[in-house]
């Protein structure tokens, strides 16, 4: 145990200097190494299925699971479907959505919601806005066909990451080099988490657009307005990043203004909640807070107690449920590991709140913190969330670019981190805790940092 954490603490240093010595911080070389793990993956998965290796072994989901996180929930919606189910329409389709259709994953019947043993999976759970948007993708889909929808599923992604790309080179001042434009575009799309995402039809990439948007605006000072709308409509699909307006605590503001920047999302994130609920429980009766409620606790019952919580969870809680495992107990889920695992996660934030708020962190280390403290510390956080990751990244490929490093600098290492954390390593089963590991790693490496206040926060330039 020394020797992994020994290993643990010595590894950020030694991926820094590599970085440098090489220089794979510039844009092009860094899209170099990431296509090149990714292709060198790929021939690995290929020859160990070519000499009789499990399906197990792959750097994606089973493709029968294609589109699966929202075809699948969408398709779930049966009472949508009434006249595509009674005529036989549906045969026309592709036959992974007739499956999905016909015999789905899912059941939103109330009987299941209210049975305390039930183990199959309801979509109920949802946010309002998520859930009016897989209604009205499931009236698209019915009016014309599942297929459709997704192909307007990843065209519309693909189109707001040229948009976030182009926000991106607008609204960083100066204009960043095309080749790092080159770079943001490249990880936007045709990055390991971004075609990962894709290949599930999971609106985390969404979110990640979002809040890449948000921190273009925090960084530069301009549009803070829109960011703080695109951050509330991020927070009624996923709630962690709402853990990003404590980059305000670096900020120059007087402290009235910073909370002012730090409340603003939450009060449109609540308006945008109000009528999406509204609009989602207006298509779907059954979508009630007490059915929600349900719906969660659920969940619970079947990804954070159950086993379905293990493919790609990045959670370090992944590992006493691997050890029970091993161990042959039941169940899974250990509620102590949980509470001391989240009051660490509490105690981090709280520290790292003083540390920022005193400038003893850099703007890139608290974002890394931000970014890797709720998919350690919640239950089951799947590897397609750590799409948040691209951001850092590409913020970091610009201020390299634009000041140049040393050897001995530590951005070096949170870009080296955030890299390997981008790149397919393991397979569903040591995807997840591998990640968790360099996500514990990068917390570690920005606790033992410096202790005097940053004379010079790492920013992109703002405009005047």
């Amino acid at each position: 145990m020394v020797k992994g954490f020994r290993s643990m603490v010595m590894l950020p240093g030694s991926l820094g200097r590599c970085l440098f010595r090489h220089r794979l911080y510039e844009p092009k070389r860094a899209i170099a190494v990431l296509v090149a793990i990714m292709a060198l993956r790929g021939l690995l998965d290929d020859l160990y299925h070519a000499f009789g290796g499990p399906g197990r072994w792959s750097m994606f989901f089973d493709p029968a699971d294609l589109f699966g996180d929202f075809a699948q929930v969408a398709l779930n919606y049966k009472f949508l479907f009434t006249q595509t189910l009674l005529h036989g329409s549906y045969r026309s389709w592709p036959q992974i959505f007739q499956t999905y259709l016909l015999h789905s994953n899912y059941s939103n019947a109330v009987e299941n919601l209210a049975n305390p043993n039930s183990q199959i999976i309801s979509t109920l759970h949802t946010p309002p806005f998520a859930t009016m948007t897989y209604l009205l993708a499931a009236k698209a889909m019915d009016a014309t066909s599942p297929l459709t929808v997704m192909i307007g599923f990843v065209l519309a992604y693909l189109l707001g990451s040229l948009l976030v790309v182009r926000a991106f080179a607008r609204i960083c001042a100066p204009t960043p080099p095309r080749a790092v434009i080159g770079f943001a575009a490249f990880a936007m799309c045709l990055s390991y988490p971004a075609i990962w995402m894709l290949t599930r039809a999971n609106v985390a990439g969404f979110v990640m657009l979002l809040v890449f948007f948000y921190l273009l605006t925090v960084q530069s000072g301009r549009h803070r307005w829109a960011g703080w709308l695109a951050l509330g409509v991020a927070l009624n699909m996923r709630p962690e990043p709402a853990l990003l307006v404590l980059l305000e605590l670096l900020g120059d503001a007087s402290w009235p203004r910073r909370l002012l920047r730090m409340a603003a999302p939450g009060l449109i994130a609540l308006a945008v909640l109000a009528v999406s609920y509204h609009q989602a429980h207006a298509m779907y009766p059954d979508y009630t807070p007490e059915h929600i409620r349900q719906g969660i606790a659920l969940y619970n019952r079947t990804y954070a107690n159950g086993h379905l919580g293990d493919d790609w969870n990045v959670s370090l809680l992944i590992f006493p449920r691997m050890l029970r495992r091993m161990a042959g107990l039941a169940p899974r889920w250990d509620v102590v590991s949980q509470q001391v695992l989240f009051a660490a996660g509490a105690v981090a934030l709280i520290w790292g709140a003083r540390r920022a708020a005193q400038r003893q962190l850099t703007w890139f280390e608290w974002l890394f913190v931000l970014t890797a403290l709720p998919p350690m510390s919640l239950p089951v956080m799947g590897y397609y969330h750590l799409s948040r990751i691209l951001p850092l990244i590409v913020l970091l490929v610009l201020d390299l670019a634009r000041n140049p490093p040393e050897a001995d600098d530590r951005r070096l290492v949170l870009l080296g981190l955030s890299g390997l954390i981008a790149s397919p390593l393991m397979n569903p089963d040591a995807q997840g805790p591998v990640v968790a590991v360099l996500l514990l790693t990068g917390c570690l490496f920005v606790v033992s940092g410096r202790q005097q206040p940053v004379s010079r926060l790492t920013l992109v330039p703002a405009a005047a």
